[in-house]
């Protein structure tokens, strides 16, 4: 099961107390999985259409308990795309009169009905606009597993209706943002943190945790690799540098010069011999007196600058073919 199927799941399991939130949540529905039919004489019906039994299930308890409305779900079978099964749900044209009323698309006039529109305006309940979400989400949403990548997104038939989804994001604290994709309106999230924040304000909770504890794993799983690589950059570095040095002392020895060395030269410069691996630290420790980084550190210095000066000869030699000291 995706993670998608997973967050509707847990989503449709919720049990909504308050009225005004069964509203919102099928005012969303409906502007997601609603299509309104005319049938003449102003009588109008609406017949909501998804894939996902578990969200048609939702519609139906909504409708139940908000407007005390039964419905019967029909499932029919699309033979497009190698066969898919779809959940229809009709509204009669009583019915879809009382929903419409409910969610403010109809108001009474003297000469009749007088039809609204689908709400766009902004809901003033935090309930409400946690509810309205959910409904966008189980009809329209999706989120992708967080162990690939971080992305949550609603798809919108117009502009309005992303424009409203968009706007409740912001609302509580989130960053979205929205593109046209193959004629629909997609808002979309793509930082982590702000995906687990909107599954918990939609309400699913177990999801939330989920995604936070990938997230943190993720985080750790990086903090090591950092602290590996730069632990391993610093080890190379230090291997560098002590070859260079054993190259630096055996040269110094091979030309002689290495009995010429102070005692305290001499000292350090057997101990990289005898210890190629260790750190400056770790030469310095094995001193008696044991001296720090800095002194070691300058000692080594020493020895180079004798290197540099005796390499130098050393490429003379090269250069001429002979050593400088016996020619004729």
């Amino acid at each position: 099961m995706s993670i998608s199927a997973e967050v509707k799941q847990e989503l449709v399991a919720l049990r909504t107390e308050k009225n005004c939130c069964i509203l919102s949540e099928l005012n969303a529905m409906t502007q997601c999985c609603g299509a309104m039919t005319l049938h003449g004489r102003g009588q109008v019906s609406i017949t909501y259409t998804t894939e996902n039994v578990s969200v048609a299930k939702r519609i139906f308890i909504l409708l139940k308990r908000g407007l005390e409305i039964n419905s019967t779900p029909h499932f029919l079978k699309v033979n497009r795309f190698g066969g898919r099964r779809i959940c229809r749900i009709q509204l009669s044209v009583a019915d879809t009169r009382k929903l419409m009323y409910a969610l403010h698309m109809l108001h009474e006039s003297d000469g009749g009905d007088v039809f609204r529109g689908i709400p766009r305006r902004a809901l003033t309940r935090k309930c409400c606009q946690q509810a309205f979400l959910r409904g966008m989400f189980l009809g329209s949403g999706s989120v992708s597993a967080p162990e690939h990548t971080h992305h949550l997104e609603f798809v919108c038939g117009s502009g309005s209706k992303a424009a409203a989804v968009l706007n409740l994001i912001e609302r509580n604290d989130l960053n979205g943002s929205m593109y046209q994709r193959r004629g629909n309106y997609v808002v979309y999230l793509k930082k982590g943190a702000q995906i687990s924040t909107l599954l918990g304000i939609m309400g699913a909770t177990r999801a939330m945790m989920r995604y936070e504890n990938i997230l943190a794993q993720r985080s750790l799983h990086e903090s090591v690799m950092r602290a590996t690589n730069c632990d391993h950059n610093n080890t190379v570095r230090q291997l560098s540098a002590a070859q260079k040095q054993i190259g630096a002392i055996e040269l110094i020895k091979e030309k002689g010069a290495f009995d010429r060395l102070p005692d305290e030269l001499k000292q350090i410069a057997e101990l990289r011999l005898a210890n190629p691996e260790l750190p400056l630290e770790g030469i310095g420790a094995l001193l008696s007196p044991p001296i720090g980084k800095s002194g070691v550190n300058h000692r080594f210095r020493r020895i180079m600058q004798l290197f540099q000066q005796l390499n130098g000869d050393t490429q003379g030699e090269d250069q001429n073919g002979k050593n400088p000291d016996h020619s004729a």
